[in-house]
């Protein structure tokens, strides 16, 4: 009998002759599957992702038109040396633009830089959202921000845009018990939306936002991203976000020749942008302690930087280009790397509202044009420049955010065409190796550990159910030795198996990929989850928990 009593934390003491009555709480069919409703109650979570998805494509859409609109508008106001009538009016648009900006941030520091650390800290509770006021603060900020001319991208924005759309569909509909399935569906959202590739949206909240997906999860976040393509391509069609078509597959004899060298290439620079974008935050704050002068002084910066190198002003998308590269000489082309990357991490580094998603592109795309333009030096020529900037594109994005999986497919939708899939691959895989080898953190993870905590003060007296997952390896093969080990404050009440949920008898097998569901107070939610996490974790990796661990639900 004692098997039954599982659900009951350790502090709790039956006396002699208690009678156990049945469940009566109002949350015991959520908690315990009473009324076995999984059908009804995934009806309900599909039709949630699917608005979700739909919201954040519309939302997705009104950003990437206000954000062309403002680089149109700078473009033209700007064009080519402009009198200093033109200039003077510039910096009048842009300060205003600043001051604005730096308000916001100041209103709403969870608005500052990309978004996905901020949706990764969400989902491991050390932060709540409160969409109402980060919503529209995110939009006009990023709208401000790239509009000015600052090297930052719209695609992290538009991760957190689709994030807060879910909590915004949570807290309207009353159904709290959603949260993580809708902020991962709007997650999922924001990056198809934003690049046009929905197998991408999905793949990244499983390597990024996740590391063990349920049936249920994998289908929200695929719902969610098909409806904001759909939503997508009714505005803008189907067209990929860069125009750039490869036309010849690259022969075996490259992959261990020119593959090789660009993903070492991209391995490294992407390790340098890691450790430089660390630096620049440091030594900014260091220069200007105010956080409100900082996002002022980028702005103004950006403002001189699009009258005199437009070039890298911006996210970076027409450097994606055939056309510009296949022209620019060698060193042309390595002054232009350098600039780009330079500016990227100053313009992130000052904390205003963008991210660096579409800038690691940019800068990727450039080196494929370089090494191009090195081996021409040399007398190599060959018709292989399209596939040398999607190949730099997917090493270095992959170097700086480690998620090889990602990387392949999305600059695989991008090319229109999986033959060159293979290729995508293995460059991911020297990357990610390179990157390895010089021990530099994932980008993500590093300014996930930047993000504060709530104080327990803030957060309500309210119960919360961690989702511990449990992966090949795990030490625990029991519930009896999963509840050996639990904090006396934790209750075990249930195991999900796919999208099953069993009761969690003592003797029961936890098998890899299942999922304990443990019941804590929401105050100590935090914590506990990240003592939880290392339980579920291959034995040799029990005594290091990573930040990208730390983001499960």
């Amino acid at each position: 009998m004692q098997e039954f009593f599982s659900i009951y934390p350790k502090s709790c003491k039956l006396q002699p002759d208690t009678y156990c009555a049945p469940i009566e709480h109002p949350d015991a069919t959520r908690l315990y599957g009473l009324k076995n409703g999984n059908l009804y109650t995934h009806t309900r979570i599909y039709a949630y992702a699917a608005l979700t998805g739909a919201v954040s494509g519309l939302l997705i859409v009104a950003y990437r038109t206000a954000i062309v609109s403002a680089e149109n508008f700078r473009d033209a106001l700007i064009g080519n040396a402009p009198p200093a009538k033109v200039v003077l009016l510039w910096f009048g648009i842009v300060a205003t633009g600043a001051i604005f900006t730096a308000l916001f941030v100041r209103r709403s520091p969870l608005i500052k830089g990309s978004g996905i650390p901020q949706v990764k800290a969400f989902l491991m509770r050390r932060i709540n959202f409160d969409w109402k006021r980060e919503l529209p603060l995110k939009f006009a900020g990023g709208t401000f921000a790239l509009g000015a001319g600052l090297s930052l991208g719209r695609e992290g924005p538009s991760i957190q845009l689709g994030a807060l759309a879910g909590t915004a569909i949570e807290d309207i509909f009353h159904i709290p018990d959603y949260r993580r399935f809708l902020v991962t569906a709007g997650a999922a959202a924001g990056i198809s939306a934003a690049f046009n590739a929905p197998l991408a949206g999905v793949l990244f909240c499983i390597e990024e936002l996740h590391r063990n997906f349920s049936p249920v999860m994998l289908t929200v976040t695929m719902i969610a991203s098909f409806m904001a393509n759909v939503v997508m391509w009714i505005f803008f069609g189907t067209s990929p976000i860069f125009e750039l078509t490869i036309l010849e597959t690259l022969p075996l004899r490259y992959y261990f020749t020119v593959i090789l060298g660009i993903g070492v290439l991209a391995g490294a620079l992407g390790s340098l942008f890691n450790i430089g974008l660390l630096g620049f935050q440091k030594l900014y704050r260091h220069v200007v302690p105010r956080e409100e002068f900082r996002v002022i002084s980028a702005f103004l910066v950006a403002g001189a930087i699009s009258i005199v190198f437009p070039m890298i002003a911006g996210g970076g998308n027409h450097l994606v280009s055939f056309p510009l590269l296949s022209t620019m000489s060698f060193f042309a082309i390595a002054l232009l790397l350098a600039a780009k990357f330079v500016f990227t991490l100053f313009s992130y580094a000052s904390g205003a509202p963008g991210g660096i998603f579409l800038p690691m592109l940019a800068i990727g795309s450039v080196l494929g044009g370089l090494v191009y333009s090195l081996l021409g030096l040399f007398g190599y020529q060959s018709p292989y420049l399209p596939n040398y900037i999607l190949l730099g594109m997917a090493g270095f994005f992959v170097a700086v955010v480690r998620a090889p999986i990602t990387g392949a497919v999305l600059i695989t939708e991008m090319a229109g065409s999986f033959a060159h899939f293979p290729a995508f691959i293995f460059v991911s895989i020297i990357a990610t190796l390179t990157a390895n080898l010089l021990r530099t953190k994932p980008i993500y993870d590093s300014l996930l550990a930047q993000i504060p905590p709530l104080y327990p003060e803030q957060i309500t007296h309210a119960a919360a159910t961690l989702h511990i997952p449990f992966m090949e390896g795990s030490s625990i093969h029991l519930v009896s030795e999963l509840k050996e080990r639990l904090p006396g404050e934790c209750i075990l009440t249930g195991i999900m198996r796919g999208e099953e949920r069993l009761f969690p008898y003592l003797s029961m097998e936890i098998l890899p990929g299942d999922e304990a569901l443990i019941e804590v107070d929401q105050r100590a939610a935090r914590l506990l989850k990240e003592k939880l996490l290392k339980l579920g974790m291959p034995t040799e990796d029990e005594q290091e928990i990573k930040g990208n661990g730390a983001s499960f639900t």
